[in-house]
Parts: structure tokens; C-alpha cells; sequence
């Protein structure tokens, strides 16, 4: 729990810092943790005596907003943890990693043989 909300934990354990914000799994993990946040609104939601139908719509008004910006704060957050415990922010994945250097390569053949002659 400490990890989570900014502590510094020990040189022991970078390995497992960055198999939690890297490794596999990792994106499940970090939806599920940010959603938690927002169950305790979604159970008072839940107990105001409306139709069911007006419970989902103030649901999703919380849910959808909280999806969306939790995808659009995930790189930050996750390099901000990884900056707290002392890892290289950089450190990825050998699955993503390898995409990244195939997706390099394979714009480098597309783009990068010079200019083009047209007739």
C-alpha cells in the first residue's frame, strides 16, 4: 500500500517494480487499481432509491470519465513510480521492446531509402 501512494521502497526490490509497472499483466493491474478508487461512489450511487436505469447513467458518468483519463495518465504515472524507486524510466518490456525495434526497422525500409524519382 505504501508503494502505491509514493513510498520508497528498498534496492531489493526494483526487480519487482519493474515487473509491476512493465511486466506482464501490468495494464490490468493498473486499470484495476485506478477504478478502485471510485468504488465507494459507486456504492452510494447505488444505494440512492431512483430507477435502476438512472443509477447506470450516474455510474457510467463517473466510470467513463475516470477510464478515460486514467488511459491518459497511465505513461506518466507508471514512469512517476518507477522515478520514485530509483528505476530507470525507460526499462521496458522484451515483448514491447522488440515491437518498437520491428516497427523502427519496417518504417526505416518505407521512408528511409531517399528521396523518391518520379517520371
Amino acid at each position: 500500500m505504501e508503494y502505491l501512494c509514493g513510498s520508497h521502497l528498498p534496492d531489493s526490490m526494483h526487480e519487482w517494480v519493474v515487473r509491476d509497472t512493465a511486466g506482464p499483466g501490468h495494464n490490468r493491474r493498473y486499470y484495476v487499481r485506478g477504478m478502485l478508487m471510485f468504488s465507494p461512489i459507486v456504492v452510494v450511487i447505488l444505494l440512492v432509491p431512483t430507477a435502476w436505469w438512472i443509477k447506470v447513467a450516474m455510474i457510467a458518468l463517473v466510470v467513463l470519465p475516470a477510464f478515460f483519463f486514467l488511459s491518459a495518465l497511465k505513461g506518466v504515472y507508471l514512469r512517476h513510480l518507477m522515478m520514485d524507486n530509483d528505476v530507470d524510466p525507460d526499462t521496458q518490456t522484451g515483448k514491447w521492446r522488440a515491437e518498437r525495434v520491428r516497427r523502427a526497422q519496417v518504417y526505416a525500409s518505407k521512408f528511409r531509402n531517399g528521396p523518391r524519382k518520379y517520371a
